[in-house]
């Protein structure tokens, strides 16, 4: 439906018929037969427009919030006599990290809060909430069912007796949208490491991790400790470090060591120190490309969007498609509620800037699901435009 909508937004705005390209979200078949049907944007903008609809979100979030969604409807909790529930925070997991002494598979929500909510039943309480002292201290005993709640990410709970005397626990999620990231960057990073590993098992090639790491001219950009020229000057000093120490040596035990003793002992140490200073030079490769940028609620409009669009190539990839003769290829973004703090900003703050497209956009559309009363536009011959949408809307874009 957020498809429709924004067709329903340009169309009003422009006053161009828009015509599913992409599968219709209506009728569900494909207007236009002529072309494959994988991968296109998704309508024809008139006679030379072509328009992809996309969402401007928190994936952090979201997948928070589908973890957490079976926990909506209480689930049962054997061992409880009450029905509980919590309030948790937005960055608690369903299922707990494991450890390496662990278990192999993580502990559920549900098993960690369970005996806990159980043992605080025996002890006859029915609230847990801040101020309490055991809650509040992180250094209290582990053992306490306080802190196995805080620890799981509870913030708060309460319980409500059953008549059937069947326990249950049920969760409400505490999202604090305006500092949830785009992505989950050490997430992403764990993700890409274990899709070269399964990629490199499939080739049969060596993992990368574990292999010794290649010369340096071989690793394009590197990054040294010090200058590497450092060792080569030390080699080339080592005769003049040698006669130093022999030099030293003698004047301390000349009458207790003959002088090749000295001599040998001179040499060992300043081998010593170009051994120690060969082992803690180190180099690691640089990046070829610059990591993405993140962004959260507070992060400003313009900002976000270029964001989005680095973390989604696909968008300027699927209007590149387009037949040469749609020279208008715009993008429609819809901010979800997790990212409205950047919309409501607007009326203080405006749009002062162009944003930053990539190649083969040439305009940008910005509404957001929790206000329709407005829809923001730009291009490169007007700049930033804001058009009100009070009024009947079309009530279809099928014209099948």
């Amino acid at each position: 439906m957020s498809e429709l909508e924004a067709a329903r937004s340009v169309e009003r705005v422009t006053g161009q018929r828009l015509e599913p390209f992409d599968k219709c979200v209506e009728c569900g078949d494909f207007h236009d037969k002529s072309t494959p049907t994988n991968g296109r944007y998704d309508f024809h903008q008139g006679e030379n427009g072509a328009l992809e609809v996309t969402f401007a979100t928190s994936r952090v979030a979201e997948r928070n919030e589908r973890d957490w969604a079976p926990y909506i409807t209480s689930q049962p909790a054997p061992g409880l006599l009450a029905h509980w529930h919590l309030l948790v925070d937005s960055t608690t997991k369903v299922k707990a990290p494991r450890r390496k002494r662990e278990a192999r598979d993580s502990k559920s929500f549900l098993d960690v809060v369970g005996p806990a909510l159980a043992e605080l039943e025996r002890r006859g309480a029915s609230e847990v909430s801040m101020g309490n002292a055991c809650f509040d201290n992180p250094f209290h005993d582990p053992y306490c069912p306080y802190g196995a709640l805080r620890r799981a990410g509870v913030k708060s709970a309460w319980s409500k007796l059953t008549g059937g005397g069947a326990g249950s626990v049920g969760a409400s999620v505490l999202f604090g949208y305006d500092a949830m990231p785009s992505f989950d960057e050490e997430d992403e990073r764990k993700k890409e490491e274990k899709r070269k590993k399964k990629q490199h098992a499939k080739d049969g090639k060596k993992d990368v991790s574990k292999s010794v790491k290649a010369d340096a001219s071989h690793l394009g950009p590197v990054q040294w400790s010090f200058d590497p020229g450092f060792l080569a000057h030390l080699e080339a000093r080592r005769a003049d470090d040698e006669q130093r120490e022999a030099d030293f040596l003698r004047a301390l035990v000349a009458d207790q060591l003959a002088e090749s003793e000295i001599d040998d002992r001179a040499r060992k140490v300043v081998d010593e120190k170009i051994a120690l200073a060969r082992a803690i030079t180190w180099r690691e490769q640089l990046p070829s490309l610059p990591r993405p940028r993140n962004a959260d609620a507070g992060t400003d409009l313009i900002d976000l969007l270029e964001v989005e669009f680095s973390l989604h190539p696909d968008l300027a990839a699927k209007l590149l498609r387009a037949h040469p003769s749609r020279a208008r290829r715009e993008v429609f973004f819809w901010l979800t509620w997790m990212r409205s703090p950047a919309w409501c900003r607007l009326a203080r703050n405006g749009l002062d800037r162009a944003p930053k497209l990539p190649d083969g956009v040439t305009g940008v559309w910005v509404g957001c699901l929790t206000d329709h009363t407005q829809v923001l536009h730009w291009d490169g011959q007007r700049g930033w435009t804001c058009h009100g949408l009070a009024g009947s809307m079309l009530t279809s874009i099928c014209r099948k």
